[in-house]
This record gives structure tokens, C-alpha cells and sequence, in this order.
């Protein structure tokens, strides 16, 4: 079996150029492609305790996920909505389907992490397999 390639997604503009630029790898490499979702415990635990609430952002998440992975060209493609910090959900789930590659955007943040992006250094650091940080600041 053929080892997939992981993309943090959420709703921003530079996680839709990483999720591309995966599809871009995948499709080259024949590989599945596989998103994940992430959303912090503490946002999920929080909005657990309201059920209504907690549904509507569940049923919205899996919505945008499942519509961004119709605009992606790729033959083989999942998606995951993972309660946990972004890094530690896609480092997860990578070694969960034994991935070859996490591919991750560099979102501009402030501080020491401006260069890659914070998240991006927490999967440097965390994963298990290769990491390919793709430049999503352009036109930004």
C-alpha cells in the first residue's frame, strides 16, 4: 500500500494553498491524500457542553472539509476533523496512517516563529516522517 501524504487545513487562505500544493504532490506521486482538521481540546470541550452548539461547528468543519476536498484533483482523498492543536493532530494522524510526508503552510505570525510559522516549527519537530513546509505567504 502506498504511503499517503497529510495537510493541515483550517479556513485560512494560506492553509488552502498548502492543502494545493499536497493535492499538487499526491497527484504527481500517485499517493492518497489525506486533510486533517484540527480545532484546540479546549475549543471542543467547550463546545461539547453546549450540544447544539457543538454540532453546528462539528457539521460546519466536516462541511468545509468535504467541500474542499471536491476542489482538489486527487483519486485517493480523506479528511479527518481532529479535536487537538493543529501540529499534534496532523503529526498524529500521520503516524496513525503511517504517512510519508506532512505538508504544512507557512502562515505569517509575529516573534521568533515569523520565518515558518509556529505551527509549522511544532511539526518540524513532532513528526515522524519527512515535512515539506510549502510557502503560502505569497500574494498575502
Amino acid at each position: 500500500m502506498t504511503k499517503p501524504i497529510v495537510v493541515g487545513v483550517d479556513q485560512s487562505e494560506t492553509a488552502r494553498r498548502a492543502a494545493f500544493r499536497a493535492a499538487e504532490l499526491a497527484t504527481a506521486l500517485g499517493v492518497p491524500l489525506h486533510l486533517v482538521m484540527a480545532v484546540s481540546r479546549g475549543r471542543a470541550d467547550g463546545l461539547a457542553t453546549e450540544t447544539g452548539r457543538h454540532v453546528d461547528w462539528l457539521a460546519g468543519a466536516e462541511q468545509f472539509l468535504h467541500a474542499l476536498m471536491g476542489e482538489l484533483n486527487v483519486a485517493a482523498i480523506t479528511g479527518s476533523v481532529v479535536p487537538d492543536d493543529p501540529a499534534t493532530a496532523m503529526c498524529d494522524e500521520a503516524t496513525r496512517l503511517d504517512a510519508q510526508m506532512i505538508v504544512v503552510g507557512n502562515k505569517r505570525v509575529q516573534g521568533i516563529a515569523r520565518v515558518l510559522g509556529a505551527i509549522a516549527l511544532d511539526v518540524a519537530r513532532q513528526a515522524s516522517c519527512d515535512v515539506l513546509i510549502s510557502d503560502t505567504t505569497d500574494d498575502e
